[in-house]
């Protein structure tokens, strides 16, 4: 699935679509301590591959330029609004989140207020598939 989610973001990116950070594992491992969860595999491949960023205006959070973790900064901030423990926060939609599920890497819809999360995905591929064929399905 990695390989058809690569040729997708290949044909369509355009310049600036996403940061391509220099993430390192020691990075990773200083999220999931700062965290206290672990990051779902498929999540690491897109932090490695992509850093931060989507397409058509998508904003998949992840790891900046700069090296700064902006997932593990707004995850902990919107455990303050009460964001469960075992989520990561992946993108801000204004009145509700998706976050991914630290055991399983299912993906989620959740908005202050809510005390669980509602499964949407099964996994971060074909969450990040679904949003990026609604964004190419809206610009043609």
């Amino acid at each position: 699935m990695y390989d058809y989610l690569y040729k997708t973001i290949k044909e369509n990116e355009s310049k600036g679509d996403f940061t391509y950070a220099k993430v390192t594992d020691s990075m990773l491992s200083e999220a999931e301590t700062r965290l206290n969860l672990k990051l779902p595999s498929t999540y690491k491949w897109f932090l490695m591959n992509y850093g931060q960023g989507g397409i058509g205006g998508i904003e998949v959070l992840g790891i900046g330029k700069n090296g700064k973790m902006v997932f593990v900064d707004e995850t902990i901030k919107y455990r303050s609004y009460g964001l469960p423990q075992d989520v990561i926060l992946i993108e801000n939609c204004d009145e509700w989140v998706y976050c991914i599920q630290s055991m399983n890497g299912k993906v989620e819809m959740w908005s202050p207020g809510d005390k669980i999360c509602t499964g949407v995905y099964d996994n971060f591929e074909t969450y990040l598939l679904d949003r990026i064929n609604d964004i190419l399905e809206n610009l043609s």
